[in-house]
């Protein structure tokens, strides 16, 4: 019985494999913070001006790309270095930014309903692509032929060809869509609209949405892991997990005040979880849906995007 309870402990206590780091976009502070999730520790923390909010990781993981939508700009962090190694101005307001397994980076330009491609190595625009109002979020198909952005004031998801850089369709969705992501074949958007509490399913081919999951309070930002959805309702300070072959919720639980950034570990077996207000991130067993531990996450944490490394 001794060793039964000593085993069940050890799994209890079971948290994130160490290979694991999230670079989080802590906004107030002005800085992108490298965090251990499997124990809270910080690893850097890197400066970034103007309330860095967006991010994405390259496919190898060895750059992050930070918008700054207050000191209008895109920065780009070597990973491994933990250090800047180029900060490329912008116009406008860029929040929501994707890059392709090209090495294309897109920033979604709030103001000025447009997402713009650029060289992230040299710092050239590649070109202007015409959005819905006030682009958000965004994600690139695995195979880097598809960008789908959601654009929040137009109530719609933008979808563009991520090679030529051209606008193919605009498509109507439920109300105020924010953070957006793609399944691993490109088939279907997952968009969290913020004033329907509830995930907009969009057939990227048939280019429509083909229904709406109900979700928490004032849904804002999806991640998936395979089989499962998970995304972060912002007044609920929750979490609903839902099934992606049926396209219904499965289960709620809550992590703190304000979430916004959600992401699945590499392995997929956890789901880290910046919490805005509470200045913390939650680590979730993805399986169960439980809290694993909570941690300081610096001040006013978004990781608006892709940020686990």
């Amino acid at each position: 019985m001794i060793r039964l309870l000593t085993a069940l402990a050890l799994l209890a206590g079971a948290g994130p494999a160490l290979a694991d780091e999230v670079f989080v976009t802590d906004q107030q502070a002005d800085q992108v913070a490298v965090i251990d999730p499997a124990t809270g520790t910080f690893l850097a923390k890197t400066p970034v001006a103007g309330h860095p909010a967006g991010i994405a990781m390259s496919k190898d993981g060895s750059r992050a790309y930070v918008t700054s939508p207050d000191d209008p700009a895109l920065t780009v962090i070597d990973t491994a270095a933990q250090r800047v190694l180029r900060r490329i101005k912008l116009a406008g307001g860029p929040l929501g930014v994707a890059v392709s397994p090209a090495g294309v980076v897109f920033v979604a330009n709030w103001y000025a309903s447009e997402a713009v491609a650029l060289d992230p190595v040299s710092g050239k625009i590649l070109g202007h692509i015409t959005t819905g109002q006030s682009p958000s979020g965004m994600a690139v198909t695995p195979d880097g032929k598809l960008l789908a952005v959601s654009n929040r004031e137009g109530n719609s998801v933008s979808l563009i060809d991520a090679v030529s850089f051209k606008p193919r369709a605009v498509v109507p969705v439920c109300q105020h869509p924010f953070g957006i992501t793609l399944d691993p074949l490109g088939k279907f958007a997952y968009a969290a609209c913020v004033d329907s509490d509830a995930v907009a399913v969009v057939d990227v081919h048939a280019q429509r949405m083909v229904t709406q999951i109900k979700v928490g309070r004032r849904p804002y930002v999806v991640a998936l892991d395979g089989k499962m959805g998970y995304v972060t309702n912002e007044l609920a300070g929750t979490v609903t997990a839902f099934d992606l072959a049926t396209n219904t919720p499965r289960a709620t639980t809550h992590v703190g005040e304000n979430p916004e950034g959600i992401e699945a570990s590499r392995d997929g077996k956890w789901l880290y979880v910046a919490n805005w207000d509470d200045d913390t991130m939650a680590v979730l067993d993805a399986a169960t849906l439980t809290s694993v531990r909570t941690f300081p996450a610096g001040d006013s944490p978004r990781a608006f995007g892709t940020f686990v490394r």
